[in-house]
């Protein structure tokens, strides 16, 4: 297949003779499908890998010329009685987009024929992304996709096929994307982990979470139950499990939020996990936020390390904002406590300066700013 920028030029003389120009062999590109009749035209033609619209595109470009042009004075009984010859602009046009159509479905044909290879490219991904969003119809996007039934879980490991599942399951609706999760689930368990883990199937994975509903991602989400806590601390499996306790079932958030609390200790101590704990008191239910946010606060050091840490800090931002009463003294407390090393930090001084102008100046000889 020739690249997608490949092109050349029909060059169009006054009779009606083409001349071919550019170093591609005419064998992998397209004809003009007619002879036309304009005054020394250069018609870009594309070829199979090129955007479906520069055909119509260069008829655009075309017309307002053979509006302006003129039959030369010295050829106008050449023409005279041969109405055949001279197409009027508007069946011109017309031909054109006619021909743009046809090259179109010929090229969506060609792509989808290729597609599981063209995946796995560097550059053919790209044009089986472009074929995604220009396809004008569901139909049109899941013949695209049908030589990777079966390669699901090669897809989403692949460093470049993943953006093909990621591309189509945004321009799809749930219910096309269910042969990917169906494929995905056979992995079990520990598929499930994998994937999350991986440097480029958690991207899939968040899109599932992202566009497919929650009943349909179950399965994959269950495979994670067992590891929240190790994901958390993952820095990809962080990413999924953020996306879990944002698009997930309230009961699947809810068994997250349990497994994270016992281990606050050894979470807090990780940059990535307190990503997941920011995502938990932002998206849990009351009841579990409340447990989260009292956990955090009786773990021993727990806040003063998070607030030491360019994401632990926004946790404990987040924290603070919750909790009130005897939880948010305990945690001024802390913060207190180690004035002196966050004073130095430049996260602890975001952390500090919060609790200046909106918990009580209960720290003192706050210096400096974020």
């Amino acid at each position: 297949l020739v690249s997608w920028h490949s092109f050349f030029f029909l060059q169009i003389s006054t009779r009606g003779s083409m001349a071919w120009s550019g170093s591609i062999p005419m064998s992998c590109a397209y004809p003009c499908p007619m002879p036309l009749i304009a005054q020394n035209f250069v018609i870009p033609v594309v070829t199979p890998m090129a955007p479906p619209i520069a055909l119509a595109a260069a008829a655009a470009e075309v017309m307002p010329r053979l509006s302006a042009a003129q039959i030369p004075a010295g050829d106008s009984d050449s023409y005279a009685g041969d109405a055949s010859v001279v197409p009027s602009q508007q069946a011109l046009m017309q031909r054109l987009q006619h021909d743009a159509a046809a090259l179109e479905q010929d090229r969506a044909a060609l792509i989808a024929k290729s597609a599981w290879k063209l995946s796995r490219d560097h550059d053919g991904c790209r044009v089986v992304q472009q074929a995604l969003e220009e396809a004008d119809s569901d139909e049109a996007r899941s013949a695209l996709v049908e030589t990777l039934r079966g390669h699901v879980w090669e897809a989403a490991l692949c460093p470049h096929a993943n953006h093909v599942l990621q591309k189509y399951i945004v321009t799809m609706k749930p219910a096309a994307c269910q042969f990917m999760v169906d494929e995905l689930a056979q992995r079990g368990p520990a598929g499930s982990s994998k994937l999350a883990r991986h440097k480029y199937g958690y991207r899939v994975f968040q899109r599932l979470l992202e566009h497919l509903l929650p009943q349909q991602t179950e399965q994959l989400v269950e495979g994670l139950m067992t590891e929240c806590v190790t994901l958390s601390m993952h820095r990809f499996g962080t990413y999924v499990m953020q996306h879990v306790l944002e698009y997930c079932s309230d009961a699947q958030r809810e068994r997250v939020i349990a497994a994270l609390i016992p281990q606050i200790a050894k979470l807090s101590m990780n940059n990535d996990a307190c990503m997941v704990l920011d995502a938990a008191l932002a998206k849990g239910d009351s009841e579990s936020q409340d447990l989260l946010a009292q956990a955090i606060v009786e773990s021993d050091g727990a806040i003063g390390a998070m607030a030491h840490t360019r994401r632990g800090h926004v946790a404990v931002l987040s924290l603070l904002e919750l909790i009130g009463g005897d939880l948010l003294e305990a945690a001024k407390r802390q913060l207190a406590e180690q004035g002196g090393s966050l004073r130095k930090n430049r996260f602890g001084r975001i952390v500090l300066n919060f609790v200046q102008l909106h918990c009580g100046d209960i720290v003192v000889g706050v210096v400096g700013g974020a």
